[in-house]
């Protein structure tokens, strides 16, 4: 016998059963998953079925506050499709600037703050330094099919009148990079954020030479 009696309730945040998309223009933290589907970087990008553009297939759960557990979808091309003048992803260059934003949202960096200690947390080991990573950004929504559901509108950075440090779902803000990237050797022995808000001094980051992604 199976007693599905004492499962919880289905809801979609703070103990609600609405799904209607969370209203356009509300700020809100979120944690970034992604969904690996074994393409590029360590099988963490998706393939394209309608070009050659492969992408991260994110899932953003909101962290805290009226929208807590709810979730918002979004695909970030990386390279592949539709190229511009100097050869690049036209997809990707956007992806690039989302992804610079989300770190810089994370670790409290002033985007034209240029220190060494904030290019080294504006560089990955690979995209799976994003998994778990808490941002801050404004919801958009769209309609597909008649079906209208949320998307990132833009993300909320350090200078911007909405921003404050996002918390994760602990609460906590995520004040330095996790610790399995090479990079962070070199920002691990000097906190990332001063008591200002400020990038702390911190030793430079090696070069890198992997050939991952770099948005210093």
């Amino acid at each position: 016998m199976l007693n599905f009696n004492e499962a919880e309730e289905q809801y979609s945040g703070s103990g609600t059963t609405d799904f209607s998309p969370i209203p356009e223009g509300t700020v809100v933290d979120v944690l970034l998953t992604i969904r690996p589907g074994g393409a590029g970087d360590g099988g963490l990008l998706k393939q394209s079925q309608r070009s050659d553009a492969q992408y991260l297939d994110c899932e953003l759960t909101v962290t805290n506050g009226e929208y807590a557990k709810r979730k918002i979808w979004t695909n970030l091309t990386v390279m592949g499709g539709s190229l511009d003048d100097n050869g690049k992803s036209k997809a990707g260059n956007i992806s690039m600037r989302t992804i610079r934003a989300m770190l810089e949202s994370c670790y409290n960096i002033e985007p034209r703050d240029m220190s060494d200690a904030a290019k080294a947390v504006r560089v990955l080991s690979s995209y799976g330094d994003l998994n778990n990573l808490v941002f801050k950004t404004s919801v958009g929504t769209e309609e597909y099919n008649e079906k209208v559901s949320n998307k990132i509108d833009r993300i909320i950075v350090p200078g911007m009148p909405e921003y404050k440090q996002p918390l994760g779902p602990d609460g906590l803000v995520r004040s330095s990079k996790p610790s399995n990237a090479p990079v962070q050797a070199a920002v691990a022995t000097a906190s990332p954020v001063a008591a200002t808000g400020s990038v702390a001094e911190a030793p430079k980051a090696p070069a890198n030479s992997s050939g991952k992604p770099s948005w210093a």
